[in-house]
């Protein structure tokens, strides 16, 4: 497989990871908010979608930097290397699929051999799609 097509691949991975937290925040949402009106009582019923809200906003911001490098890479910008390789490694601990898209990008994006991919973007970018 040639390099572009791995680096697209770590493109879409984190894309795929961040969605799926951003789907969660979504499901939290819903849950909390549903509890709360279900409790029957007021403090549950007014407290539950505020705390609701705050915690589905800061799962979807943590979200936003794999949406930004999943994109950045599909083009081939420098900085989004450098952005999911931070990620990757903050995933680390989060085994195993964390581990294994920790490994997977670091393989992919260090090296010279990846160099080539982010110096002018993809030369045959269109040919992937």
């Amino acid at each position: 497989m040639e390099k572009e097509k791995h680096v697209k691949l770590v493109a879409w991975l984190l894309i795929i990871n961040s969605g799926l937290l951003v789907l969660a925040a979504i499901g939290v949402l819903f849950s909390i908010t549903l509890t709360g009106l279900f409790s029957g009582e007021i403090v549950g019923i007014v407290v539950a979608p505020i705390v609701a809200v705050v915690v589905a906003m800061i799962m979807v911001l943590v979200a936003l930097p794999g949406l930004l490098a999943g994109k950045g890479l599909l083009e081939g910008k420098g900085w989004a290397r450098v952005l999911a390789m931070i990620l990757a490694a903050l995933n680390f601990f989060s085994f195993p699929l964390g581990t294994a898209l920790c490994v997977y990008t670091f393989w992919v994006l260090w090296g010279k051999d990846a160099d080539p991919v982010f110096e002018a973007g993809y030369p045959h970018y269109h040919e992937f799609e």
